[in-house]
């Protein structure tokens, strides 16, 4: 009898460390990147994929995620691996810290400047943009307008670097125009951040008077200068007027106020997508 409660015994209690060992867990994660709540969607979409998460809270504003997992399945290295990889954002484990976050004015994240190797940028000229952008007419092509000292526009600078990683085809085209829209951008914060991403396709300029954000903002009927905008053109689009051509598909990480529809944050994956689509569209 002694022998059978003893092996009972044993029993249990290898039912309760076993018990112990699924217990979920908890992390906090830090998001750099998300500006809106289609941001945060995208998060949570990819967490519920992830496997081991059991939950998953994520607030945009706060660049945060609270992450409730399996700890036999997965870990929160794991777990930011995963957003960081399906969403190109920069995410880091909490383990109990706060993130330092800090903003402009203009409620925009400030970076720290690009460490890469400074690039000569030519002024904007509208008629030059408007020529290159239909000698490549046959392309597909991406128009990018950016701040060089904003977080977010850094942010997004590297979703456009992964896009052009991504495809290879010499049939992708892509501009960015450097705009000063803070107060600390000048020509020098440009030519730094510029040369921190180079592809020969891509063609980059300096803006010193946001002509094209003043343009694009006509185009895409938004409040004040068009920047951070991400503008992609099939094949066969072309520049006809002084107004710029409305994209075929575009994404932003502007707030609601500015005017820009909020379900078109800027998503890589689904930035990513629609290059494909369109690198399989013929020019008619």
């Amino acid at each position: 009898m002694k022998s059978r409660l003893t092996s009972m015994a044993v029993v249990a209690l290898i039912a309760f460390v076993a018990l112990g060992q699924n217990e979920p867990a908890t992390t906090a994660l830090h998001i750099e990147g998300m500006t809106c709540g289609s941001c945060a969607t995208a998060v949570k979409i990819v967490l519920r994929k992830t496997p081991g998460v059991k939950d998953a809270k994520v607030s945009y504003e706060e660049k945060r995620a609270d992450v409730t997992y399996d700890p036999s399945a997965t870990s929160p290295q794991k777990i930011a691996a995963a957003i960081a990889d399906a969403l190109a954002y920069t995410v880091t484990p909490l383990d109990g810290r706060v993130a330092a976050r800090t903003t402009n004015t203009a409620g925009c994240d400030l970076a720290s400047p690009a460490t890469g190797k400074p690039i000569a940028l030519s002024s904007y000229s509208e008629k030059e943009l408007r020529d290159e952008f239909n000698r490549a007419s046959d392309q597909v092509r991406m128009i990018a307008l950016l701040s060089p000292t904003c977080g977010a526009c850094q942010h997004g600078q590297r979703v456009v670097e992964s896009v052009f990683s991504k495809f290879s085809d010499q049939r992708l085209h892509g501009f960015v125009v450097w705009l000063p829209m803070l107060s600390g951008d000048n020509v020098n914060a440009a030519q730094i951040q510029a040369g921190s991403f180079t592809d020969r396709r891509v063609v980059q300029r300096w803006d010193e008077h946001r002509l094209a954000g003043a343009e694009f903002s006509k185009t895409l009927k938004l409040k004040g200068d068009a920047w951070d905008v991400y503008l992609l053109y099939a094949p066969g689009v072309k520049w006809t007027g002084a107004t710029p051509p409305a994209p075929t598909f575009w994404m932003h990480q502007l707030r609601a106020e500015h005017g820009a529809d909020q379900k078109l944050c800027l998503n890589p994956a689904a930035m990513t997508a629609k290059v494909q689509d369109l690198l399989k569209v013929k020019n008619g």
